[in-house]
């Protein structure tokens, strides 16, 4: 792959001011705009972004946590070795025959959700949680409950709601859009776990890089979701730094039991979810070539995806020559899920289907995030569950939510354009 001048670099910058300005104007009518909250969110980013990519020691640490999630989910192998023997062997072993989804990365989710809920319990995750809920109050003036549902996000998924239960019937409309958008531009450690075992063939160092990009996303979600809902009313939690409650479970084996049928869940429902949506949308282009075939020119809906994204991968510094395919997965990501997304930009490199290797960077940040249509049903069903008098309200903010996640996550791939330089990364994709 080649380098790319640094003048993609000044554009990554800019686009980052557009996705500002596209996310205001989408809130134009509702209240003023959230200053402390867009000034503090873009300086958290900035400065995520200088330690992974410009400082010595932000890039040995971000290694140093990549060997850790590699080295993680090598001992969630020795249960799905033991599940499915010879099926389940890695590269370079005896019997192996190829990369299978169902069988190398879902059973990951159930490992991650079992150890999240020992965490959990022991109290370790709480501790972890309240940090960056801290942060979140007292530079970007988020409300206590708000904050510490969106650091929560960046660790589990729609469980989250547990930790903010007793302030959700009383969000206010601007709280529960800024949780809902959090939801879906940051992704829970069960699923990054599948991101890493689908991607980490491709990209040695990949799991560092999918961690910090979920740091990203957290006050990219909260910069967006405030600009296009500001706050009007009176948080019951303002200013206050609200501790999450303490293990639920009745001990440490019930929690792990726990977090494991919960992974069972979570596992069936990805399948469920990746066997319609990717036969529909086969489905889809079977009659899109079939009409256009009658008319005698060739369109799938992958290059109407393209074609939509085209200037958003521009606006984030893609080079055009990557521009149309990195538009087409972020197109593709909104309805599939990310999960064949990562897939397929895992075999692009293979490939060679990418000309730049910043264009693989920023794909790989910009995709890190929930934000498909799936979610919208998933979380709305998961937070109104816990306050089912205000599901009607909020279920009229999916759609935007989901449209301020998909900002969010571009401005966390701007972010990943600004500091890559020279063709040189800690992907270990080389020049």
């Amino acid at each position: 792959m080649q380098s790319a001048p640094w003048t993609y670099n000044l554009i990554s910058l800019g686009g980052l001011v557009a996705l500002v300005l596209i996310a205001r104007l989408c809130g134009l009518r509702r209240g003023v705009t959230a200053w402390r909250t867009l000034l503090w969110g873009l300086g958290l980013q900035l400065a995520i972004g200088g330690l992974v990519f410009a400082l010595p020691a932000g890039r040995y640490g971000l290694l140093a946590v990549n060997d850790a999630m590699v080295a993680l989910l090598g001992y969630s192998q020795a249960g799905i070795k033991f599940l499915f023997g010879p099926l389940a062997a890695q590269p370079g072993e005896p019997h192996y025959m190829g990369f299978m989804l169902a069988i190398h990365a879902l059973p990951t989710i159930i490992f991650f959700m079992a150890l999240t809920a020992a965490l959990y319990q022991l109290g370790i995750l709480q501790r972890v949680v309240r940090l960056f809920s801290r942060v979140f109050v007292k530079t970007l003036g988020a409300s206590g409950a708000e904050s510490l549902g969106v650091a929560s996000l960046m660790f589990v998924g729609v469980e989250s709601a547990g930790m903010v239960r007793p302030f959700l019937p009383k969000f206010t409309r601007s709280e529960f859009f800024t949780l809902l958008t959090a939801a879906m531009a940051t992704v829970a450690s069960s699923t990054l776990g599948v991101y890493v075992m689908t991607l980490k063939g491709s990209f040695p160092n990949i799991a560092g890089h999918l961690i910090s990009a979920s740091l990203l996303s957290a006050p990219a979600a909260l910069v967006v979701a405030k600009l296009m809902e500001p706050e009007t009313g009176e948080p019951l939690t303002a200013g206050q730094v609200v501790d999450p409650a303490l293990g639920k479970y009745g001990g440490l084996m019930e929690a792990i039991i726990a977090g494991s049928n919960d992974g069972v869940k979570l596992v069936v429902g990805v399948a469920a979810l990746l066997l319609s949506f990717l036969s529909i949308l086969a489905l889809i282009n079977g009659l899109l070539g079939w009409l256009t075939g009658l008319a005698g020119f060739s369109l799938s809906l992958e290059m109407i995806l393209g074609w939509v994204g085209y200037p958003f991968a521009l606006a984030m510094g893609v080079p055009p020559a990557d521009a149309a395919t990195v538009g087409s997965l972020l197109g593709q990501r909104v309805l599939v899920t990310e999960i064949p997304t990562y897939m397929q930009l895992g075999e692009l490199m293979k490939q060679g289907g990418m000309v730049y290797s910043r264009s693989a960077i920023i794909a790989s940040y910009a995709l890190c995030g929930f934000a498909h249509v799936a979610s919208v049903a998933i979380f709305l069903g998961g937070f109104g569950a816990l306050a089912p008098g205000r599901i009607g309200e909020w279920s009229r903010l999916g759609l935007k939510a989901l449209w301020a996640a998909t900002l969010a996550t571009m401005m966390t791939g701007c972010v990943a354009g600004i500091f890559a330089h020279g063709g040189v990364t800690l992907l270990g994709l080389g020049k």
